[in-house]
Order: structure tokens, then C-alpha cells, then sequence
């Protein structure tokens, strides 16, 4: 049995335990309010997610990506995924500068953190009065056929909300509005124990970042190293063995990306949201699938 989503397509591999994940000519932007489709970007982001991965696999930090099967489709381990976004910060920027506006600068460059920031946001999004009786959660797909009219999202439809985490309960709240801990959407049951969410943070999310900084710094361009902003990741337990890996892909949507850390130069999904044209958008995919193939060199 095939899952289809908005930008991939998953069908059951040869061996028990495997998959195969078939990337489309598609982007999705704004919660997939905006989508386009742009021929030959699934081969660039195939081969984005490849060099990715077969450099993480060399650096030892567990994934569940194994080989990359043809231009489109990549061979993974089975898991079953964590409906979580995993985000890692090295500067303050986009939607993270609506909930923490201090971190703003007045002269417009981003802060620089020294110690990278670890974020967790739900993939169900959150729905609350008047829309429903009481807030709940809901699948993504299931909100968007609600709510989503003509690329708008209605009012009162959350999606991607921000977890904020302590006492052993996850609060949900607004990515895009000023941080209020008295002030959550509504409160859940957490899907992870604190164990593993530490084995998350420290196995996972900081060394993929540490490792694609580094490798990135080394790409140079004609306005300098390449500085990586920011990125998500996503993670699933392995069913052969139950281990939490990064799963799903790294690619062009999943980070952002500077050249010479200069945000006029961005290279990644952004200039997508942006309404940049679409051949630019190409251009800019095809030349990262060829700067992250020197991860490898």
C-alpha cells in the first residue's frame, strides 16, 4: 500500500522493514497554502537529501535513510514517524523573531546564538473556538480541508504550534505571536518521555546541525562560505528495532541557508514564500544539489 503526500510518495520497498520514498516536482509554502509545481526540482531534491544523509551516516548519527535508488527515490528504513518538527537555530530569524521579538536587532542583522537553540513544534495543529467547542488537535490533512479556503487558513486554526515544555506536560502555543507561558492554546500529554526527548536534543538534533555547519562552512561561494541559519529535522522509530532515528528528508526545504551569512543571498525554500519566480527558485535547487555533493569530497 502507497501513502501519497504533498510532496512525496511512499510505497513499501522489497525487503521487510524498507521503503521507497518517491520525491514529486512539487513545493509547498505558508503550510501548504501556497504550492507550485516546478519540473525537475524532485531529482534536486533527491539528490539534496542523499549527500545529506550519506554525510551524516559517515559522521555516525543514526538515520534511516540507506541509499539512494534513482534520481527521484531514495531506499529508508520503515519507522514510525514522531508527528513532531524538530528545529535548530544558530540565528534569530523568520517566524522565531514573532515569538521572541527581543531578539530583534535595530540595524536589521540576526542575532547570532552561541549555543544553538533546540525547538519542538507539533505537526497536528491545534483548533479552538469559535471553530470548535474546546481547543483540540488535528490532523494536518484534516485541517486543511476544514479550513484551508482559497490558500487562506480561517481563524482559530493553529498549525505547526510551538511546544513549550515543563513539568512533564507539552503546552501548545502560537509560533507566530509574542511567547506567553500563562497563555498556551491548550495543554497535552506528552508523546515522548523526558529520556528521550534529552536523547533527541543531544543524539539528533545538535549533531546534525554541528555536522551540516561544518560542512557548509566549507562551501565556498563568490560572497563567501555558506552560513546555515537554521533548519528542521524529523524523526521516527525504526520498527526493526524501536531506535529513534532522523527520518523523512533534508533538503532545500528544510534549512536556511546564507552565502557569505548575508539573508539578500538565501539559497533555500524562502525565496519560494518570497513569490521569487519560479525558474530562479529551479536554479537555486539544481546549484545546491551541486554545493552539498562537496559534503562528500
Amino acid at each position: 500500500m502507497s501513502i501519497e503526500g504533498k510532496t512525496k510518495r511512499l510505497v513499501p520497498g522489497s525487503e521487510a522493514g524498507t521503503l521507497i520514498m518517491e520525491t514529486k516536482d512539487e513545493l509547498t509554502g505558508g503550510d501548504a497554502a501556497k504550492k507550485a509545481t516546478i519540473e525537475g526540482i524532485a531529482a534536486h531534491k533527491t539528490q539534496q537529501t542523499a549527500n545529506v544523509f550519506e554525510l551524516m551516516k559517515q559522521a555516525g548519527i543514526p538515520v534511516a535513510y540507506i541509499e539512494k535508488k534513482d534520481d527521484t527515490s531514495l531506499l529508508c528504513y520503515e519507522c514510525e514517524m514522531l508527528p513532531l518538527e524538530l528545529v535548530i537555530r544558530r540565528y534569530a530569524w523568520g517566524s522565531f523573531l514573532k515569538r521572541e521579538p527581543s531578539y530583534k536587532q535595530e540595524d536589521g542583522t540576526p542575532f547570532r546564538f552561541e549555543d544553538l537553540r533546540c525547538e519542538f513544534y507539533h505537526k497536528w495543529s491545534v483548533v479552538v473556538p469559535p471553530l470548535v467547542e474546546s481547543p483540540r488537535q488535528m490532523d494536518e490533512n484534516e485541517a486543511r480541508t476544514l479550513y484551508l479556503k482559497d490558500g487562506v487558513w480561517q481563524e482559530g486554526v493553529f498549525t505547526d504550534p510551538y511546544l513549550h515544555m515543563e513539568n512533564k506536560r507539552w503546552q501548545a502555543h502560537s509560533a507566530k505571536v509574542p511567547f506567553d507561558a500563562s497563555q498556551p492554546l491548550m495543554t497535552m500529554e506528552p508523546l515522548i518521555d523526558e529520556s528521550e526527548r534529552e536523547n533527541i536534543i543531544n543524539q539528533l538534533m545538535l549533531p546534525t546541525f554541528q555536522c551540516l555547519e561544518k560542512a557548509w562552512q566549507k562551501v565556498e561561494t563568490q560572497f563567501g562560505p555558506v552560513a546555515l541559519v537554521d533548519m528542521k529535522i524529523e524523526v521516527g522509530r525504526r520498527k526493526s528495532d524501536g531506535k529513534i532515528v532522523v527520518a523523512d528528508v533534508i533538503d532545500n526545504d528544510s534549512w536556511r541557508i546564507w552565502p557569505g551569512a548575508d539573508p539578500t543571498k538565501q539559497l533555500d525554500k524562502q525565496n519560494f514564500r518570497d513569490g521569487h519566480p519560479l525558474s530562479m527558485i529551479a536554479d537555486n535547487y539544481a546549484l545546491v544539489a551541486k554545493l552539498t555533493g562537496q559534503f562528500l569530497i
